[in-house]
Order: C-alpha cells, then sequence, then structure tokens
C-alpha cells in the first residue's frame, strides 16, 4: 500500500509542479525563437539595402552606356590632319 501512495504523492507533485516547469520551459524556448527572428529580420534588411544599392549603380551604369550608344560620334576619336 505505501508504493501506491508514494506514487499518488509522486504524481500529484508533478502535476502541481509539471505547468510552471514547462511554462519556464517555453517561455526560454519563446525567447530564443524570438531572437532567431530578430536576426532573420536584421539579415533581410542589410541584404535587402545591399540589393538595392547594387539595382541603382546598375541601372547608372546601363544608362551611361545607352547614352553612348545613342551618341556614337562622341564616343569617337576626332581625326587629326597631318
Amino acid at each position: 500500500m505505501l508504493p501506491i501512495i508514494g506514487g499518488v504523492v509522486v504524481g500529484a507533485i508533478a502535476a502541481v509542479v509539471a505547468p510552471s516547469l514547462v511554462s519556464g520551459v517555453v517561455s526560454g524556448v519563446r525567447s530564443v525563437a524570438k531572437e532567431v527572428v530578430k536576426g532573420g529580420i536584421a539579415a533581410y534588411t542589410s541584404a535587402s539595402e545591399l540589393v538595392s544599392e547594387s539595382g541603382e549603380q546598375f541601372q547608372d551604369l546601363v544608362a551611361e552606356a545607352k547614352s553612348e550608344v545613342n551618341q556614337p560620334e562622341a564616343n569617337q576619336p576626332k581625326e587629326t590632319k597631318v
């Protein structure tokens, strides 16, 4: 009979303590997950800025090339008579 009472006491203690343990574990996991998400947001923002700047530089390069194609005589060296 004593082992049954011991089992019931351990079960009752576990039933009382388990929710607080689970709550503590969940809050710890939640904190880690939140930090991972914040890191992902920071990485996305940095990558987005880098791509945006690269896109602007590429657009500038294309615009310069188009202007040179539209004015071919400006790129040719002038002939000098000797």
